[in-house]
């Protein structure tokens, strides 16, 4: 949620610098886009199917945060990458209520596996002093193999603030500057996506998060029941596909690699507009894991965001300490869900 503007963060190894992605991509960013459809989207043209790593398997993960995404209203908007990508293994959609509907709690509670009432975060305005006593899915994973590559690449930049702290920390962590005249962060995102993409094509990290915004804004500018709204949703599906197709190729050319996608999101947004408390339009929450250890059109209610931190420790072999969250790969029982 990006509701303030601030310079663009880098990590890189053990050198920390400031720098800016150049816009490399954009999206048609005008509430006209919905109503033009244009060509019917072939979503299994626009990635393939996951694949089981060959030989001495190497696991790696990506992880897409979607700010602000109702997933209920993805068959509204004509997103059939994201519900191809849910077909295409485990998709719940349950709620975090309970758990304050705001980004920064929630990004945290992803990005450590415990809810807010143990890191303390209650608003956008936090520091890296939570990180410290709850450590992020980063520091844990570079704790138990320091050689492992980690890359977050987020549009708001208190993401980076959550990977780039601790005594071990992602290897890289950028926040994507603004680009000029993008009103709807539709530009911006795209630029975020682009990223990514390069990324996994140069260096495929066993860790890459990453975070888009633009549905967010268009849900407090419009509401959650806007055609901005689902405007934003179709335009965040074709970044989705992008990535995923870069997984893919990337896979294919690598058979030992072995690619997990996992996407969330960290609240809803009432139908005006807006979040924090505690509607059912605001608890909403979803999470899609495709991967060779996923069935294919599992559906569920049991898991949510503060899962995500266990699932990829799970999956890189990293040991989970005391988190609230739980492996999306393990059975859940009736004391898992909040």
């Amino acid at each position: 949620m990006r509701e303030m503007s601030a310079p663009a963060k880098v990590l890189a190894a053990l050198v920390t610098a400031l720098v800016t992605i150049p816009l490399v991509g954009s999206a048609a960013g005008s509430v006209a886009a919905f109503d033009d459809v244009g060509a019917t989207v072939d979503a299994a043209a626009a990635f393939g199917a996951p694949r089981r790593g060959v030989g001495e398997v190497v696991n790696k993960v990506v992880v897409i945060g979607i700010d602000g995404l109702m997933f209920d209203k993805a068959d509204a908007a004509q997103a059939p990458r994201l519900r191809r990508l849910a077909a295409q293994g485990l998709l719940s959609q349950g709620n975090i209520a309970g758990h304050i509907t705001i980004s920064g709690p929630s990004w945290a509670s992803a990005l450590t596996g415990v809810w807010d009432t143990e890191h303390g975060i209650t608003d956008n305005e936090f520091d890296v002093t939570p990180f410290l006593a709850h450590p992020s899915v980063f520091t844990r994973i570079e704790r138990a193999d320091p050689t492992r590559h980690t890359v977050s690449i987020g549009t708001w930049h208190q993401i980076a603030t959550i990977a780039a702290t601790g005594d071990r920390r992602a290897d890289v962590a950028l926040t994507t500057a603004p680009v000029a005249d993008d009103p709807d962060e539709s530009a911006t995102d795209a630029a975020t996506a682009a990223e990514v993409v390069s990324s996994i094509e140069r260096s495929g990290p066993d860790l890459i998060f990453t975070h888009l915004d633009q549905i967010d804004l268009a849900g407090h500018q419009h509401g959650g029941a806007s055609r901005a709204y689902l405007a934003a949703i179709r335009r965040v599906d074709a970044l989705v596909g992008q990535i995923v197709a870069a997984v893919d190729e990337r896979a294919q050319a690598r058979p030992r690699e072995q690619w997990t996608v996992l996407v969330t999101t960290d609240h809803g947004h009432l139908p005006t507009g807006g979040h924090g408390g505690q509607t059912p339009a605001e608890t909403a929450n979803f999470v899609i894991a495709r991967g060779p250890d996923f069935t294919p059109g599992t559906v569920t209610s049991a898991h949510t965001l503060v899962d995500l931190t266990p699932t990829v420790l799970d999956l890189l072999a990293a040991p989970p300490g005391r988190l609230d969250g739980h492996s999306l790969r393990a059975r859940p029982t009736p004391g898992d869900e909040r």
